[in-house]
């Protein structure tokens, strides 16, 4: 990180200015940037001030002083909000309701999943017929049986990202479409299909929503998510072929 100039500098400051140069010092970009990095977890109110806060004892540092007490408290309110730190690797939310949904004539896991989605409440065909032991192969649905759902919150996700590309162009995807290269979608393990999730990479602030729309087999290499080509080059990976990004599921369908 970059050093700050001298306090005497600093001093000589608007409060306007201090900000500029705080944010740019230790955040190496913008506020928004260091918002995402406090509420993932990313930084730190510790980890920011060790050098700032050494300007208790310089000539006219009453006024600093009294800046770093508001940016200490911004950053710490920031952090009192955050619900949750995000994980790793993994499928991984939790459980906020229970549903009693009773089975109507035509019903299947796939229709319920379907159903559940517009009422933004995103569960897999798989999780319905573990819930309720459902038999295969065709997991038959009687009407007027009861089924237990439940509402989940699925939580973001700090992994590495890949993206693929030109291998896999024009081939089906998990939700029986082709794949476009050129397209922003995603692939990743876990999350329902169809949702629609926020991609940040954490080295420049960039942001993206895409849609889940593919699986893969990238955990292996310790991966959490897949992005297009062009998802990647959005997000300015393209080149180093992977990054560190937060993956912010969206409820709304």
């Amino acid at each position: 990180m970059r050093s700050l100039e001298g306090a005497s500098e600093l001093a000589g400051m608007s409060k306007k200015q201090v900000f500029a140069r705080f944010f740019a010092a230790y955040a190496e970009g913008t506020a928004e940037r260091l918002t995402k990095g406090l509420a993932a977890g990313f930084f730190t109110a510790s980890s920011l001030f060790p050098s700032f806060m050494g300007l208790a004892n310089v000539e006219a540092g009453g006024d600093i002083n009294n800046l770093v007490k508001e940016i200490t408290s911004v950053i710490s309110a920031v952090e009192e909000r955050r619900d949750y730190p995000p994980k790793g690797l993994g499928e991984h939310y939790q459980v906020t309701g229970e549903i009693q949904y009773v089975v109507r004539d035509g019903d299947t896991v796939y229709s319920i999943t379907k159903e559940m989605k517009r009422n933004g409440i995103w569960v897999k065909p798989q999780q319905i017929i573990e819930w309720n032991d459902l038999s295969p192969p065709h997991y038959y649905l009687k009407p007027g049986t009861k089924l237990t759902l439940y509402d989940l919150r699925w939580e973001p996700q700090l992994v590495e990202a890949s993206w693929y590309g030109p291998g896999f162009h024009g081939r089906l995807m998990a939700n029986s479409q082709s794949f476009d290269e050129n397209s922003l979608v995603a692939a990743h393990m876990h999350l329902p299909l169809g949702m629609r999730v926020r991609v940040t990479n954490m080295e420049n602030g960039i942001s993206i929503e895409v849609p889940i729309t593919d699986r893969g087999n990238f955990e292996k290499y310790q991966r959490g998510i897949d992005l297009s080509k062009q998802a990647a080059k959005i997000l300015g990976y393209h080149n180093a072929g992977t990054a560190k990004v937060l993956i912010e599921p969206l409820q709304s369908f």
